[in-house]
Protein backbone atom coordinates (compact mmCIF):
# COMPACT_ATOMS: atom_id res chain seq x y z
CA UNK A 1 0.00 0.00 0.00
CA UNK A 2 2.92 2.77 1.12
CA UNK A 3 4.93 1.83 -1.99
CA UNK A 4 1.64 2.32 -4.27
CA UNK A 5 0.82 5.32 -2.35
CA UNK A 6 4.47 7.07 -2.58
CA UNK A 7 4.75 6.35 -6.02
CA UNK A 8 1.05 7.81 -6.95
CA UNK A 9 1.92 11.13 -5.51
CA UNK A 10 5.41 10.93 -6.96
CA UNK A 11 3.89 10.51 -10.42
CA UNK A 12 1.01 12.75 -9.96
CA UNK A 13 3.86 15.58 -9.28
CA UNK A 14 5.97 15.00 -12.17
CA UNK A 15 2.69 15.21 -13.98
CA UNK A 16 1.77 18.66 -13.04
CA UNK A 17 5.62 20.01 -12.90
CA UNK A 18 5.48 18.85 -16.85
CA UNK A 19 1.88 19.03 -17.86
CA UNK A 20 1.63 15.31 -18.78
CA UNK A 21 -2.07 13.85 -19.18
CA UNK A 22 -2.41 10.82 -16.47
CA UNK A 23 -3.31 8.07 -18.54
CA UNK A 24 -1.85 4.95 -19.42
CA UNK A 25 -0.52 6.41 -22.80
CA UNK A 26 1.70 8.37 -20.86
CA UNK A 27 2.21 6.79 -17.85
CA UNK A 28 3.99 3.22 -18.52
CA UNK A 29 6.51 0.72 -16.86
CA UNK A 30 10.14 0.65 -17.73
CA UNK A 31 9.23 -3.03 -18.65
CA UNK A 32 7.09 -0.95 -21.77
CA UNK A 33 10.24 1.08 -22.70
CA UNK A 34 10.89 0.32 -25.98
CA UNK A 35 14.34 -1.51 -26.38
CA UNK A 36 14.43 -2.38 -22.15
CA UNK A 37 15.81 -4.99 -20.50
CA UNK A 38 13.92 -3.90 -17.22
CA UNK A 39 10.85 -6.03 -16.03
CA UNK A 40 9.50 -3.49 -13.53
CA UNK A 41 6.92 -3.03 -12.16
CA UNK A 42 6.21 -6.62 -12.82
CA UNK A 43 3.42 -8.91 -14.07
CA UNK A 44 1.46 -8.08 -10.96
CA UNK A 45 1.35 -4.46 -10.77
CA UNK A 46 -2.09 -3.43 -10.35
CA UNK A 47 -2.17 -0.60 -12.90
CA UNK A 48 -6.16 0.26 -12.45
CA UNK A 49 -5.17 0.55 -8.65
CA UNK A 50 -2.10 2.89 -9.48
CA UNK A 51 -3.67 4.99 -11.74
CA UNK A 52 -6.87 5.61 -9.53
CA UNK A 53 -4.00 6.43 -6.68
CA UNK A 54 -2.11 9.09 -9.29
CA UNK A 55 -5.54 10.85 -10.47
CA UNK A 56 -6.50 11.66 -7.07
CA UNK A 57 -3.04 13.11 -6.05
CA UNK A 58 -2.66 14.87 -8.92
CA UNK A 59 -6.31 16.45 -8.33
CA UNK A 60 -4.78 16.96 -4.49
CA UNK A 61 -2.19 19.31 -6.21
CA UNK A 62 -4.72 21.16 -8.04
Amino acid sequence: DEMYESSARLTAGICKRYDIPVDRGHIIGHVEVPGTDHTDPGPHWDWDRYMKLVRRARTALA
